[in-house]
């Protein structure tokens, strides 16, 4: 594996959650979530968290449906990856399917314990950290 770390996006509207790997690629931590009102502005916030956490990968959470197709959403995702491909050169991108991820964030957090009402502002991040954690572990894999 490259030297450095892994950072994986939950790419949204209005909110981008945001985890990011250890050195070692063995555990993925949730950051705070990323507002933003113009793509340029979010690649211009993730490419200097890049810089300043030595992120040499990105790993964008692709909303395919549970029936396998891509909508809307999708288009939205590769646009916006096509986006930071622009600003960010030196850090590859690759997709993830997301299929079910925010489902599993709102689980760990009703298993903390943490009421539906204070969920929202950490679902986003929780849900990148799912997507970098199966990543991770599949890429150890070797799948």
């Amino acid at each position: 594996m490259n030297k450095g770390k892994y950072l994986a996006i939950d790419f949204g509207d209005k909110r981008v959650g945001i985890a990011i790997s250890d050195l070692d690629k063995a555990i993925a931590f949730p950051r705070d979530f990323l507002t933003y009102s113009h793509l340029s502005d979010l690649s211009k916030q993730i490419a200097m968290l890049c810089e300043q956490e030595s992120v040499v990968k990105i790993i964008i959470g692709l909303p395919i449906q549970m029936d396998g197709t891509m909508g809307d959403r999708v288009k939205k995702t590769i646009e916006f990856g096509d986006r930071l491909k622009q600003t960010i050169h030196n850090v590859s991108i690759d997709y993830f399917d997301e299929r079910l991820t925010t489902q599993q964030a709102i689980h760990r957090m009703q298993a903390q314990g943490t009421k539906a009402k204070n969920q929202k502002p950490f679902t986003d991040s929780l849900s990148a950290q799912v997507i970098l954690e199966t990543y991770l572990s599949q890429y150890r894999k070797g799948l």
